[in-house]
């Protein structure tokens, strides 16, 4: 398939990237700040770990029902307007949550909070290759991805120091309405003077995403990738707390350090990756190491080596996903008309794992075995990076070599 457009080069797609990074940001602060506050939460709805497992993973679950009619729907009407939808059905969930009285109720506000993060990931890859090069693809989605660790390391670090469940909810229910705000009057579907793209059935997006076969194989390669990170995020500072013996405080501060180093490793892979005109070097080798690393870390005792293990297993995860995630944009068969599709498929996939995996695999096979926990965390990293060998090559050397052939 031919390339529909090439980027024009505009500033105003750094205005695009801000505000987009602020989006996936408050939107992941909202899910951590549960797992920073399970010491508290666990005990008042009376959970045990499974149901912890499920409110924890809830926002991530509305991706699963919603990421592929979210990416068609984009691809025919526009990403800015369907993902302002969603800021509505988030705002609602993020603000109510603290009036939830038992699992359900919690359950249902915490699905709600995830559906403007779902909508928006499933059309991150095509909004982004609507505004940047495809040489710039890689870096432009680390920078994306440094927002969700972002989040991750200041909900771990700070939901604590909050006086109640409450003033913590309802701070990330503003600060949502705030980004809510930004996305409205800054975001737009591409610079001016780009043409347009052709306008088709939904059923014709989706269609063409879903025969392609390294679509599905990404999505797959995600979903076993979230499983293992999902999952040891989520329990980590839980098990830091019981096992360890370390206070909320100080386990969700541990915890962080995977979170903040994940910016490390979103930002720098993409980058080297870009440089160097190749992808898959850092796929499955660094999966492959990340789920040694991850393991090792938790069986280590608090002190130097454990933060130091903790550190490069975010920095060896952080580089995985935005590389996975540019490929709609640089799959030849998919490009920049289908990509909203295809960005559907793999986060529908992606979040399968990131719900599933934990919540009905790991928790209940691990119970409150923690050591069994991290493992089966570790072992779903190393399938992901068994299954990026079979991704083609898609680095900016290796598509220009198919060109000139």
């Amino acid at each position: 398939m031919k390339e529909v457009s090439k980027p024009l080069l505009s500033p105003y797609r750094w205005v695009i990237l801000i505000v987009m990074w602020f989006a996936i940001f408050v939107g992941v602060v909202t899910q951590f700040q549960v797992a920073a506050l399970a010491y508290k939460i666990i005990p008042l709805f009376k959970l045990n770990s499974r149901q912890f497992a499920m409110i924890f993973s809830a926002p991530m679950l509305s991706a699963v029902f919603l990421s592929l009619v979210a990416g068609a729907l984009a691809d025919k009407f526009g990403v800015k307007a369907i993902v302002s939808s969603g800021f509505v059905f988030s705002i609602l969930g993020v603000f109510f949550r603290y009036s939830a009285h038992d699992f359900k109720e919690l359950f249902i506000l915490m699905f709600l909070s995830g559906i403007s993060s779902a909508v928006l990931n499933a059309n991150a890859s095509k909004l982004l290759g609507a505004w940047f090069p495809k040489e710039q693809m890689g870096t432009a989605m680390g920078i994306y991805f440094s927002a969700s660790y972002t989040g991750m390391g200041i909900a771990l670090a700070t939901s604590a120091l909050f006086p109640t469940i409450k003033s913590a909810f309802l701070t990330a229910g503003f600060l949502m309405t705030g980004v809510w705000i930004l996305w409205m009057a800054f975001i737009k579907a591409k610079p001016e003077g780009a043409p347009d793209l052709p306008f088709m059935p939904v059923t014709r997006y989706i269609g063409v995403a879903a025969r392609s076969r390294n679509v599905w194989m990404v999505g797959v390669v995600m979903m076993f990738f979230m499983g293992a990170t999902i999952a040891f995020s989520g329990f980590l500072p839980n098990a830091l707390h019981e096992v360890r013996g370390l206070n909320p405080i100080e386990a969700g501060l541990i915890a962080s350090i995977v979170t903040f180093t994940n910016i490390i490793g979103s930002i720098i892979g993409p980058v080297i990756s870009d440089y160097t005109g190749k992808i898959k070097p850092f796929l499955a080798p660094v999966a492959l190491l990340a789920a040694f690393v991850m393991y090792t870390s938790w069986l280590v005792l608090p002190g130097v080596s454990m933060w130091a293990l903790l550190a490069l297993t975010g920095i060896l995860t952080g580089i995985i996903a935005p590389l996975l995630m540019a490929f709609p944009m640089l799959l030849p068969e998919i490009g920049p008309v289908y990509a909203g599709s295809a960005g559907g498929i793999i986060a529908t996939l992606q979040l399968i794992g990131a719900f599933f995996i934990p919540s009905f695999i790991i928790a209940p096979l691990a119970g409150q075995n923690y050591n069994m926990l991290f493992a089966l965390s570790s072992f779903c990293m190393l399938i992901s990076g068994a299954v990026t060998l079979f991704l083609p090559e898609l680095g900016f050397k290796a598509r220009k070599d198919t060109k000139d052939s």
